[in-house]
C-alpha cells in the first residue's frame, strides 16, 4: 500500500545512511504538520501518547509498528538506529534494523510517519470512587489494530513486508545468524567483565 493512500499519518522522520559505520541517523522534521497540515509542536515526539509508526521505503509502507513507552516516538524508534547490536538486541528490533540498513545501502528512501491518539480527561474508579484523570490514554494496539485491519482489507489479506511475525514467519536465515551471532559475543562479553579482564 502506498503512503499516499493513508488519510491519519504525517512524516517525522528520513532516515539517513552513515558512511562506513552501521548506525543510521534518523533526520527527524523540524516543521512538523499533522495529517490536515496543520502545525505540530516537537514535543509530540517525545510524548507519552498512544501511538503507531509506520516504515515507507519509497513510498510504500513496509511495517506497522506501535507503543506506548515513555519518552515518545523518538524512544521508541531508537533501537532501529542500531538493531540493539552492543547489547542482547530481540530478534524483531534487530530485524527490523537488518531490514532497514540493507535497503537503505540498495540507494532506497526510508521515511517514518506516525499516527496518534490525543490523551484525553477521563473519570477513573479507584479504591473509594470516581477520579478524575487529565492524561488519560488508549491502548497503542488499538490503533494498531485498526491500521492493520485496513491494511488487509486493502491489500486481499497480505500483511506489510516487514511485519514478519504476525505473518507467522520465521525470520530470515542471514537475520537470525547474525542475531544468533550478536548474542554469542554479547555473552562472551558479559563474561569477561565478570571476570574483570575489561578495564571501564
Amino acid at each position: 500500500m502506498k503512503i499516499s493512500e493513508v488519510k491519519t499519518a504525517f512524516k517525522i522522520a528520513d532516515v539517513e545512511y552513515v558512511e562506513g559505520s552501521t548506525r543510521l541517523n534518523f533526520n527527524y522534521l523540524k516543521d512538523l504538520k499533522d495529517e490536515n497540515g496543520n502545525a505540530l509542536p516537537q514535543k509530540i515526539l517525545t510524548e507519552n501518547v498512544a501511538r503507531v509508526y509506520l516504515i515507507v521505503v519509497d513510498g510504500e509502507i513496509k511495517k506497522i509498528g506501535g507503543s506506548q513507552s515513555k519518552g515518545g516516538i523518538k524512544n521508541t524508534l531508537s533501537i532501529y538506529r542500531d538493531g540493539g547490536t552492543k547489547g542482547r538486541p530481540g530478534i524483531r528490533s534487530f530485524g527490523i534494523w537488518y531490514f532497514l540498513y540493507y535497503t537503505i545501502l540498495e540507494g532506497k528512501k526510508i521515511e517514518f510517519y506516525m499516527i496518534y491518539q490525543e490523551n484525553f480527561e477521563k473519570d477513573i474508579k479507584g479504591l473509594f470512587g470516581i477520579k478524575k484523570v487529565k492524561n488519560a490514554y488508549i491502548s497503542y494496539k488499538l490503533i494498531k489494530q485498526s491500521c492493520v485491519e485496513d491494511y488487509l482489507r486493502i491489500e486481499n489479506g497480505k500483511y506489510p513486508e516487514w511485519n514478519v511475525q504476525e505473518q507467522g514467519m520465521d525470520w530470515p536465515t542471514d537475520i537470525k545468524t547474525e542475531h544468533a551471532e550478536i548474542l554469542k559475543n554479547s555473552s562472551v562479553r558479559d563474561k569477561i567483565v565478570k571476570r574483570g579482564e575489561v578495564k571501564r
